[in-house]
């Protein structure tokens, strides 16, 4: 029973637009478990008339008086074709083909990146990175793993790369950041009631 349902998510994950829709949900159950629906678009058009969307995007408080948003755009990429080519390969014990799939998947990475950072990348209306995405832990693992690759898509692309934890790591982060945004803000209204109140004493 249970190899019959390992094959049916098999059979699921083969068709690449269902995989796409696989990494797109689990990319969404992050953002829903520590942001909030005001924090983050869906399929944003980050740069004007290109008919490009990035899967998710955060809003960044920007630094101008007009409160403009600035958006962080995420993608979720699942290369598994080459994923499961070098994991077959490593089983089999095969150097040969484990250094092939190994090159085909930091090939599907970094075009993966380049799409990324040339379709959705548009300073200031968003930052000078992206987040690539990658939905499971052992295909972020293994992007890790190769020499300079992380390094790599950091300085050519301005892309980082993030598996599930690292993304709730990082989206922590920005939570934090927005509740002390929030204090700031609110500690500039008090400021004005109090300067207001000492006017009138």
């Amino acid at each position: 029973s249970l190899a019959q349902g390992v094959g049916d998510l098999q059979k699921v994950l083969s068709n690449v637009k269902t995989r796409g829709i696989f990494g797109e949900v689990q990319l969404q159950a992050l953002l829903d478990q520590v942001l909030t629906i005001e924090q983050y678009g869906k399929q944003v058009e980050t740069k004007p008339r290109s008919n490009q969307r990035v899967d998710f995007a955060i809003k960044l408080p920007g630094r101008s008086d007009d409160g403009a948003t600035v958006w962080l755009p995420i993608d979720a990429k699942f290369p598994q074709e080459d994923y499961l080519r070098l994991v077959e390969a490593a089983e089999v014990g095969d150097a040969l083909l484990v250094q092939q799939a190994t090159a085909a998947l930091v090939r599907s990475v970094q075009n993966s990146a380049k799409d990324i950072s040339n379709k959705y990348l548009n300073p200031p209306k968003t930052t000078d990175f992206a987040i690539l995405f990658l939905p499971t832990e052992g295909l972020y693992a293994e992007a890790l793993r190769q020499p300079g690759l992380i390094e790599k898509l950091q300085n050519d692309h301005r892309i980082v790369v993030a598996g599930p934890t690292t993304l709730a790591a990082i989206l922590n982060s920005l939570r934090m950041g927005f509740k002390t945004l929030a204090i700031e803000q609110r500690s500039s209204e008090v400021w004005k009631v109090l300067s207001a109140v000492k006017a009138e004493f």
